[in-house]
């Protein structure tokens, strides 16, 4: 069953206000507003004071009160849709199975070029077969450590606080810009980045480092529940449950301009995205979208005038206990 409002409350108040103890007349009060709400509008419940939403950092808290008088209202605390939406996520996500064998064979297909990715659950080591389409060539190749492991995804913390403070000490530790490579072949030439030192932010650093972790098929569904109640927190974050990735396939999309900017003051403003399966919660699409100006350009935009939008479609994921052959025939 998908989780409640009072599912949703009961969870913000456990796992982001250790620190704070309302009064247990408030939490009485919470449960009896639930129970008395209708489901399908935003939630509601008492606080204790600004506190709590300062600790959760993702609810919004009428501030400067303690414990409510006699015969009046307590403060209240809204959730906004797209928080519940990301929390129901989180809950379709939890109720997964881990797929059964030690290599993750994941087929996707990106602009001009359709990959198999064998990914060693145990190693992280990843083998991965291209069929390349309007000039683009099709080959293979081999990378140690592409992955995380099973184990270390499963060792992550799933707590909001200490799993935010990972993903920003995650991205830092990266070697690559950005998540994703830019990659863009075929008749108009291959996309590339050019480096330039720009200004990332906290928040910037967790919505990419999560998207980024939620396409990967060994990430379990413990933490690829706590990633959404995560990206719930992250200021800026759009949802739209009513959207449908490129194959047409329902979705719930979630997409974020990050806060960035190059030396000058120049505007860098990436969008990334990411589609979300609203029964499983498991990844269907992913776009960065670079705008004019931005560090991508191509042979025939050597200034970076025009808007690019790099894709990659997920078609399916399943498991295998040897490393399958070249489904191209390579």
């Amino acid at each position: 069953m998908p989780a409640t409002d009072e599912d949703i409350i009961r969870d913000l108040l456990h796992r982001y206000t250790d620190q704070v103890r309302p009064p247990a007349s408030i939490a009485a009060e919470v449960a009896a507003r639930q129970r008395r709400r209708d489901r399908r509008r935003v939630a509601t419940l008492a606080a204790s004071g600004a506190a709590v939403g300062t600790a959760a950092g993702l609810i919004a808290v009428v501030p400067g009160h303690s414990s409510p008088a006699p015969g009046q209202k307590p403060p209240e605390i809204r959730l906004t849709a797209d928080q519940r939406i990301l929390y129901h996520l989180s809950s379709a996500a939890a109720r997964q199975q881990q797929g059964q064998g030690r290599y993750a064979v994941m087929s996707t297909e990106g602009t001009d070029v359709t990959d198999t990715s064998v990914i060693d659950s145990r190693t992280g080591n990843m083998w991965s077969y291209q069929r390349g389409t309007d000039g683009t060539p099709s080959g293979k190749s081999y990378s140690r450590r592409y992955s995380p492991t099973a184990a270390q995804f499963a060792a992550m913390p799933t707590g909001r606080a200490a799993l935010r403070a990972a993903l920003i000490a995650e991205w830092k530790s990266a070697t690559k810009p950005a998540p994703h490579p830019v990659r863009v072949n075929g008749s108009k030439g291959s996309v590339t980045l050019v480096p330039r030192p720009v200004i990332v932010s906290d928040d910037d650093m967790v919505f990419q480092q999560a998207s980024y972790m939620l396409w990967n098929p060994l990430v379990g569904s413990a933490l690829r529940s706590a990633l959404y109640k995560v990206l719930a927190a992250v200021p800026g974050v759009t949802v739209n449950p009513s959207a449908h990735d490129s194959m047409g396939r329902a979705a719930v999309e979630i997409s974020r301009t990050d806060d960035s900017g190059l030396p000058g003051g120049k505007s860098d403003k990436i969008t990334y995205a990411t589609y979300e399966n609203p029964a499983t919660g498991a990844t269907l699409e992913s776009t960065i979208t670079y705008p004019p100006g931005s560090d991508v350009v191509t042979p025939q935009d050597p200034h970076g005038n025009h808007t690019v939008v790099d894709t990659t479609v997920y078609l399916s994921t399943t498991w295998a206990n040897a490393v399958p052959a070249d489904p191209y025939g390579g």
